[in-house]
């Protein structure tokens, strides 16, 4: 049996576990670690049946190996034979959420009014499946499975749909969503997962239905996203991005793609996604050690900068200071006099050396052969 068939047959007897991989060199896990202890925490003192562990790569490498393991940390949920990725944000509250929702019922029920009210206002995307037993809600199941790393999936009766809400058929799957709903059509919409992925994200660009089934397609392979601000991405490619700018990132390696020009249609986006996936387009950066040690070199740069555009003086001081101190040492040390080069004090008399017997040693002239015979006759 596999390692892989035998871990996650092994997990799923315990309970579900909730995990991330690491690497000790890795200096994104470190600064993680503090958010991982946090929500471990959390969870278990809400009573949580989510187990929180995490699992040195660099130890158990076949496990990583087994699990395709590119990057870290990899956070991963296992749930029974399944296993599920976590790519959003790395902090404990939107890691909290998705353990919630993974963990729990693929697809939940709505058994009243109160509680569909309640699920609609909390959440700003839902998809609700109306109806029994039919083919659409087989479809419905496998699609929620698959997506529901990203949103939540219910089930209800018409009973307790708002009174807005008017079904021409059932079964039927309805999004609800920007305070409206849509129904799903299969002679309309196509497939009922590129139709959640469609509604999933918004539209920001007028297309036609081929472009709009091939952006589709591509969500498989990519996931979309937007960032209020540059300071993570111009740290990362080392430089300045204009905004507003469109970049690929391979979050497991750290590399990234910019597109070659400009971006204004949406044959343009089409046509720079599929030169990453075909690797047409240059793949920049990584995770190496002379890419770490650049990166580092220009957030210290950047970190320099900034202190002395915010408070200029106050830089000067907190630099100034331990470089005075530096220079009044190498200062100190090079201008001070060694001890064996001090002259004697004029007018001063040395203190005689005496010999073993405790007498002046006799000092030697030359030519004073006479001095020399009356110290031997002495003897």
């Amino acid at each position: 049996m596999p390692l892989r068939f035998f871990l996650i047959a092994l997990l799923s007897v315990i309970a579900v576990v909730s995990g991330y991989f690491y690497a000790p060199w890795c200096a994104y896990c470190h600064t993680f670690e503090p958010i991982w202890h946090e929500v471990g925490a959390e969870l278990k003192s809400m009573g949580s049946s989510v187990n929180v562990g995490k699992i040195d790569s660099t130890v158990h490498t076949s496990i990583a190996s087994e699990f395709n393991i590119r990057g870290y940390p990899t956070i991963k949920l296992f749930k029974g034979e399944l296993s599920f990725d976590y790519k959003g944000p790395r902090t404990k509250d939107a890691i909290i959420e998705f353990t919630n929702r993974v963990s729990g019922p693929v697809v939940r029920k709505l058994s009243s009014v109160q509680l569909f009210q309640h699920v609609m206002s909390r959440h700003d995307l839902i998809f609700v499946y109306i109806g029994g037993e039919s083919l659409l809600k087989k479809e419905y199941y496998k699609a929620a499975t698959e997506y529901i790393v990203h949103t939540y999936f219910f089930t209800a009766s018409e009973e307790v749909l708002p009174k807005a809400v008017t079904l021409q058929d059932v079964p039927a799957v309805a999004v609800f969503k920007d305070r409206t709903y849509y129904l799903y059509n299969e002679f309309l919409d196509g497939d009922l997962s590129f139709w959640i992925n469609r509604e999933r994200f918004p539209s920001y660009f007028q297309i036609d239905s081929f472009s709009l089934y091939q952006m589709g397609e591509l969500s498989n392979d990519y996931q979309f996203g937007f960032m209020d601000g540059n300071e993570y991405i111009n740290g990362l490619i080392m430089g300045e991005v204009e905004m507003p700018s469109i970049i690929v990132l391979n979050m497991t390696i750290d590399g990234y793609c910019l597109p070659e020009s400009k971006i204004e249609t949406i044959e343009d986006l089409l046509r720079f996604l599929n030169s990453v996936l075909d690797g047409r387009a240059k793949l920049l950066g990584g995770n190496g050690f002379l890419q770490h040690s650049k990166r580092s070199l220009y957030k210290a740069k950047s970190t320099v900068v900034s202190m002395f555009q915010a408070a200029p003086f106050f830089s000067c001081f907190v630099f100034g200071l331990p470089v005075g101190i530096v220079g009044l040492v190498i200062w100190g040390t090079c201008t001070a006099v060694p001890a064996d080069d001090e002259k004697p004090v004029e007018g001063a008399t040395a203190s005689p050396v005496l010999d073993a017997r405790g007498k002046k040693p006799i000092e030697l002239q030359p030519n004073s052969t006479e001095k020399n015979e009356e110290a031997k006759k002495e003897d």
